[in-house]
C-alpha cells in the first residue's frame, strides 16, 4: 500500500486522539494517512468531559504548542478558585479548556499519573 491516498485522519485538538476522516477530492494521491490536522471541535469524549468541567492540559513554560502529557478534567468551581486573571477565567469557562504550565500543575497537586 502506498503511503499516500485520498484519505487522511484528523485529531481532536483537546485529547489528540483520532477524531475523523479527511477526504481529498481535488489532488490525486497527496494526502498522507495521518495528516496531523487539528479540528477545534471536540471529539465526542471531550465534549462529554466539557459538560462535566474544564479540561486542563499541561504545557511547558506556558507554551501551548509543547504539551507535556498532563490532562485532567476539573469542576468549574475549582477553576474559579484558581485566582487567575479575569479574562483568562472567562475564556476557560466559555471554551471549557485551559492550558496550564507544568509548574502550576505541580502547585495545584495535579500528577500526570492521575490524569485521564
Amino acid at each position: 500500500m502506498s503511503d499516500k491516498s485520498y484519505v487522511g485522519m484528523f485529531n481532536c485538538f483537546f485529547c489528540g486522539e483520532a477524531a475523523g476522516v479527511l477526504l481529498d477530492r481535488r489532488l490525486k494521491n497527496t494526502l498522507p494517512h495521518n495528516v496531523g490536522v487539528i479540528n477545534r471541535e471536540p471529539c465526542s469524549k471531550c465534549a462529554e468531559y466539557m459538560k462535566q468541567g474544564i479540561i486542563l492540559i499541561s504545557v511547558k513554560n506556558n507554551d501551548s504548542t509543547y504539551r507535556t502529557g498532563g490532562w485532567w478534567v476539573v469542576k468549574e468551581e475549582a477553576v474559579r478558585r484558581f485566582g487567575m486573571d479575569t479574562k483568562i477565567l472567562e475564556s476557560a469557562l466559555k471554551e471549557r479548556y485551559l492550558f496550564v504550565a507544568d509548574e502550576v500543575c505541580l502547585l495545584l497537586g495535579l500528577s500526570k499519573e492521575d490524569n485521564r
